[in-house]
């Protein structure tokens, strides 16, 4: 065989092995499995440590998807969630404030607002669901919108 015909070989065994031995990073536990044979067909193993989120919001994505094709059942996705949400945590930052569960208080505190601006915040939450992005406050009547765009760096959701 030729030195080319070798190291081709050797890249190819290499790309079929890497998924497998980033998968061997993965914390051991119940659903580690399961998480391997249901997502890493579309999802590479070593980007799981990088997402950080709730056991609800795990939850809400692994059954989104099971609806777009992944194979696993109701027991499954729970697991699933349970062990990336144990593994994975989301973990809040104390010079951030989540848009979603702060006091009006602590709106203005953290993002430098005004007890007015903060309170049509809470009030727009109250009656129109959670945000998902610091844009969604753009559409609050009373709020400064450069004060937003200023403090975006400083929101979670």
């Amino acid at each position: 065989m030729t030195k080319r015909v070798l190291v081709s070989m050797a890249c190819l065994v290499f790309s079929l092995l890497l998924p497998w031995a980033a998968a061997a990073d993965l914390p051991e536990g119940p659903g580690k499995d399961i998480l391997l044979r249901a997502c890493v067909g579309c999802h590479k193993a070593q980007e799981f440590a990088a997402y950080r989120h709730t056991k609800d919001e795990y939850q809400s994505i692994v059954y989104r998807m099971a609806e777009r094709g992944a194979r696993t059942s109701t027991e499954e996705l729970e697991t699933v969630a349970a062990y990336l949400a144990k593994n994975f945590p989301k973990v809040e930052d104390p010079s951030r404030v989540n848009v979603n569960k702060a006091t009006a208080k602590q709106l203005e505190t953290v993002l430098g607002l005004t007890a007015k601006e903060a309170q049509a915040i809470i009030e727009y939450r109250d009656s129109h669901g959670q945000f998902r992005v610091w844009q969604d406050l753009l559409v609050i009547y009373g709020v400064n919108g450069r004060k937003i765009e200023a403090a975006e760096d400083r929101m979670t959701f």
